[in-house]
């Protein structure tokens, strides 16, 4: 049973990895549940003060949400797997849809000048540097919409830099309406498979620094993106 308690923002984990082909292919969810989600913008679950998941309120009526991966798996989610282009994406959405704007966060790493690899328990994430126009997905549908969104994975360990920044893929929503969520029955646990979902409130807006997103187990942001690499 679902009880109401007030909204405590954590910090984000970010469960996703760093694959893909070169070929143009979908990313995000695997878009095999329906959306069941009743709630949007103005309420999130979150971990209750006593165990347990709660539907608290947010007091916002702007949200952001990336999906954050799946237990054990190395699908890419969210950041993107080199620099490229996203040529169109897919929401598959409730019968009152929120709208929607397509969003890309930026996140980095530091980087070991010798080796070139991240440094463990480094990774930030997030700042927008993107927001596109608003758009309303269709209700009980799959919505696929064109875009033409340029993204970058960038990797330096030359001292003066020593970094590695990539962009990542997300949904902001505005207004009234559903937001595009599969809620596990077992929301707040961890099994293999189990998807991941990270939420900001309010939006983020472009060129905020943004770390105090809530992951929760058991949510899957319905949400696909496509991708080309750069040749």
């Amino acid at each position: 049973m679902i009880r109401r308690t007030g909204l405590v923002l954590a910090t984000a984990v970010c469960v996703t990895a760093l694959a893909g082909p070169a070929s143009a292919k979908w990313y995000g969810s695997t878009m095999r549940t329906a959306p069941n989600a009743t709630y949007g913008c103005e309420a999130a679950l979150v971990l209750g003060p006593i165990g347990g998941v709660v539907l608290s309120p947010s007091n916002q009526t702007s949200c952001t949400y990336r999906h954050a991966g799946y237990q054990g798996s190395l699908r890419p989610t969210f950041i993107v797997p080199s620099t490229g282009r996203v040529t169109h994406i897919r929401v598959r959405s409730g019968p009152h849809p929120a709208k929607l704007r397509l969003t890309v966060l930026t996140g980095s790493s530091r980087v070991n000048p010798f080796t070139g690899r991240d440094v463990p328990g480094t990774y930030t994430c997030c700042t927008a540097r993107f927001v596109g126009k608003a758009f309303r997905p269709r209700a009980n549908r799959t919505t696929k919409k064109k875009v033409n969104v340029l993204v970058y994975d960038v990797r330096s360990k030359k001292l003066r830099h020593r970094i590695h920044s990539s962009d990542g893929l997300a949904l902001s929503a505005v207004g009234p309406g559903t937001l595009p969520l599969h809620v596990l029955d077992s929301v707040g646990t961890l099994s293999p498979g189990t998807p991941f979902a990270t939420g900001y409130f309010p939006f983020t807006h472009v060129g905020d620094p943004r770390v105090d997103g809530y992951s929760m187990a058991g949510i899957d942001l319905l949400f696909q993106w496509d991708f080309h690499r750069k040749r």
